[in-house]
């Protein structure tokens, strides 16, 4: 076979065969070095995405002004628009009248020939009462001829007696059982007059009775023979569970002294009451009342009834309001505003609405730090009723009392009163001593009930101090 041709494609493959290198098998490979692999920090290599997914988008934050409260809360939904004159004039639409600022001076009395009527005899209207010393204290109001207006009254009634009753037993009793001893009236009657001596009683009146029973308890006959004892309410009072050897039962040991009177005088309630002219003696400062008389015997008092055509007499309102602030070293509530609405001389038929009513207004308030703002006292002069302003939370309870001396209200009113401002205004006047604290009711006071302050008992001290004036609470059901 001839050679080829060098310009032939058989050449050209010869010549491609002989450039390719013969690949060397190197068989040491225990003469291999091997190291570790170390990274460094200098090196930067790119991060690979092992999940394959794609990443957030970096958030790139501009610098610049913070954003404002209005700008970054939430937007609203437009409110409509609030006329806020309903709340910054609330007193537009009533009758206020002027008022003046109450003074500190005492008034003086009404006299007993100014109340009497032509007859001799006192006729008033109790609204309230309260018991001192084993007397009852009515309170009430009273016409006085020479200004044909009607005044508070207070009206002391002495020598109102315990009414005992005493159920003889059939025999006598000793040591928890009967005997045969037949027992007769007299044998209770020295037992009874023997527990007066114990007691010291000196005045007490025994004598023989018939009464009727119609309550729970068993044994006890429907109408039998009883021992009446009659004794003074200052004198101590028997156990309620009272027994002896000759009498079985002992009634009426726990009747107050106010229900007593009211049951034997059949007294519904507040009515017009008639004093004879006898029994009329002259009372001085008891009482914060206008007119006081004192009468010897209750025997002298009756109950007039509606046919003598005499109606309820108008009775003077007080709406009273209180602001708080919290004294926060002394954990106390401190009175900031004290504000009274008066209403004088309103009938209870009458049916004309509040806003149509004549009436005052008096503020008393102190600032709440050491001053008040610049200008405060002069734009306070300009609102409508009467706006004092004091130094001190002591000044502002001296006129507030000072208030309620001069307008003598019959009902106080307002709400939560009975249960939140009322125990503050107390507390607050105790607190500061205030002269002249006991003002807030009507019966004039020499100190302090010992049980203020002392759980349920802290209430009817409370109410006692109160009395002469009624409590008009709106915000509970009796109120409303």
């Amino acid at each position: 076979m001839s050679d080829p041709v060098p310009s032939s494609p058989i050449q050209k493959a010869i010549e491609r065969k002989g450039l390719v290198k013969p690949m060397v098998d190197d068989d040491d490979d225990d003469a291999m070095e091997v190291s570790q692999a170390v990274g460094s920090k200098d090196i930067k290599t790119a991060s690979v995405n092992i999940s394959g997914s794609r990443p957030a988008p970096k958030v790139i934050k501009k610098e610049g002004p913070y954003p404002s409260p209005a700008s970054s809360s939430p937007t609203r939904p437009p409110a409509d628009a609030v006329d806020p004159s309903a709340w910054n004039d609330v007193t537009s639409k009533l009758n206020v009248l002027s008022s003046q600022a109450p003074e500190t001076l005492s008034f003086g009395k009404v006299k007993i020939e100014d109340a009497v009527e032509q007859d001799g005899t006192l006729r008033m209207f109790w609204t309230d009462y309260t018991e001192v010393n084993g007397s009852l204290c009515l309170f009430g109001k009273v016409k006085d001829k020479s200004s044909k207006n009607y005044v508070s009254a207070f009206v002391k009634i002495d020598n109102i007696l315990r009414k005992l009753y005493f159920l003889p037993r059939t025999y006598r009793q000793k040591g928890g059982r009967d005997t045969s001893e037949g027992i007769q009236m007299e044998d209770v009657y020295q037992e009874v007059d023997g527990l007066m001596t114990k007691l010291r009683v000196g005045m007490h009146k025994i004598k023989p009775c018939s009464r009727k029973y119609a309550f729970e308890l068993p044994d006890i006959p429907k109408e039998a023979d009883y021992l009446k004892l009659m004794y003074p309410y200052d004198k101590p009072a028997l156990p309620v569970d009272l027994k002896g050897e000759t009498f079985a039962h002992a009634f009426g040991t726990n009747t107050a002294l106010f229900e007593q009177f009211v049951l034997w005088k059949r007294i519904m309630g507040p009515c017009w009451l008639k004093f004879d002219e006898a029994d009329l003696n002259p009372v001085n400062n008891a009482s914060w009342c206008k007119f006081e008389v004192q009468v010897s015997s209750p025997k002298s008092v009756t109950v007039l009834s509606e046919s003598d055509g005499l109606g309820a007499p108008p009775l003077t309102f007080m709406s009273i309001s209180l602001r708080t602030t919290l004294n926060v070293k002394e954990n106390k509530q401190e009175i900031l505003v004290a504000s009274a609405r008066v209403y004088e001389n309103i009938a209870l038929t009458d049916m004309t609405s509040p806003e149509e009513l004549p009436c005052k207004t008096y503020t008393m308030m102190r600032p709440a730090e050491t001053a008040y703002p610049a200008g405060f006292e002069t734009l306070a002069k300009k609102q409508r009723g009467t706006i004092m302003t004091e130094k001190s939370e002591q000044m502002l309870l001296s006129k507030f009392l000072a208030l309620i001396e001069r307008t003598d209200p019959d009902v106080l009113m307002g709400h939560q009163l009975q249960d939140v401002d009322y125990p503050i205004l107390l507390s607050r006047m105790r607190e500061r001593k205030t002269p002249g604290w006991h003002r807030i009711g009507r019966m004039k006071r020499s100190e302090w009930p010992r049980t203020m302050g002392k759980g349920g008992s802290g209430f009817f001290a409370e109410r006692q101090l109160i009395s002469g004036r009624l409590i008009c609470d709106i915000a509970n059901d009796m109120g409303k």
